[in-house]
């Protein structure tokens, strides 16, 4: 903390998102931009100079990470390093935010898993959905049974990447991104076990489209939840023409969700149209549009006053492990069961 108290913040990456990490920590009261790590001093140096003037610079995550002025790591780099650093940082004993995916591979997961159920710092990884106000209200109608019991669950993530998006020159490249699945697909799987639970089986197709990416662009897979429902998970990073898609469809014996529309017999007997709630949810892949603030604001009451976040990283990798299941279905053409994490 600085003399004023507040936590100070070490934010590794400079592109799109880490602009809306240092806009969140530097509007909160409690926290400030410490320091910014970037590939380059260059890098590092112009993003502070536009986001944070007053924070130190870094190339290296390790020296950043030594510094005693950062109480909290927030690591925006491309998926494949997402991993490694996220266990450097809770092995040095800082506060972690991770952005999505919390891990690419199994074994990343696994690592992530067990380095935050021992260590003693506070996670949050960045399903940024969860803080959206219609998610947020769903789930409450969901948890006080509006629609009765729920028996089908799906969502799905369409989000055509065009050769101007900022993070094109890497995502197109599994070995970077994990696939569309892991790297987008993980923000469906994250919703479908919010609102309905863990997921227990997988069984996955995928087709590629598109020559610009090295991995399946379209993948769809079915799924069984350990309550018992069924539902459907999918990712589309092929669909440049059209805009934008998060759907997120649940039934149950009471009613239905589909989206932001709400149907129950249970509070409306006499409903005859869909109820259309007027409120912000998952509408863009423009990160200047997703609830940052909120998860930021939420993660600091969390460091301050031990409470409880919306995902953390315990939690997301749970969700990792439904995406990679996914993927590894649709590649080997055989159904797969995702282990329990205790």
């Amino acid at each position: 903390m600085d003399e004023k108290g507040r936590l100070g913040v070490g934010i590794h990456g400079t592109g799109s998102v880490a602009i809306q990490h240092a806009a969140g920590f530097e509007s909160n009261p409690n926290t400030y931009v410490a320091a910014v790590c970037g590939r380059s001093m260059d890098s590092a140096s112009r993003f502070a100079a536009k986001n944070a003037p007053n924070a130190k610079v870094y190339d290296n995550l390790e020296d950043m990470l030594n510094d005693s002025a950062i109480d909290i790591m927030t690591e925006c780099m491309p998926n494949y390093l997402h991993a490694d650093s996220a266990l450097m940082a809770l092995q040095a004993n800082k506060h972690l935010l991770l952005e999505k995916p919390a891990g690419i591979t199994f074994e990343e997961t696994d690592a992530l898993y067990e380095a935050a159920k021992k260590s003693k710092c506070k996670t949050v990884v960045s399903f940024v959905c969860r803080w959206e106000p219609l998610m947020i209200n769903l789930k409450k109608l969901l948890d006080e049974k509006a629609i009765g019991d729920v028996f089908f669950c799906g969502s799905d993530y369409w989000h055509g990447i065009k050769t101007t998006f900022a993070s094109y020159n890497w995502i197109r490249q599994k070995r970077f991104a994990g696939g569309a699945m892991i790297t987008g697909g993980c923000h469906a799987a994250d919703q479908a076990r919010y609102m309905n639970g863990e997921i227990e089986e997988v069984m996955a197709f995928s087709t590629h489209y598109r020559p610009d990416f090295d991995y399946m662009t379209t993948l769809s897979a079915s799924v069984k939840y350990r309550n018992g429902s069924v539902g459907r998970l999918s990712a589309c990073l092929d669909g440049v023409n059209y805009p934008y898609q998060f759907n997120l469809d649940i039934l149950g014996s009471e009613g239905a969700i589909r989206g932001n529309r709400f149907w129950s017999k249970k509070l409306f007997p006499m409903q005859e149209k869909w109820i259309e709630l007027p409120m912000q949810g998952p509408e863009t892949g423009t990160v200047s549009c997703h609830p940052f603030k909120n998860e930021i604001d939420d993660f600091v009451e969390s460091i301050l006053h031990d409470t409880p976040v919306r995902s953390d990283l315990m939690d997301a990798v749970k969700s990792m492990d439904v995406v990679i299941a996914i993927t590894e279905s649709a590649m080997t053409g055989k159904p797969v069961f995702i282990k329990e994490r205790t």
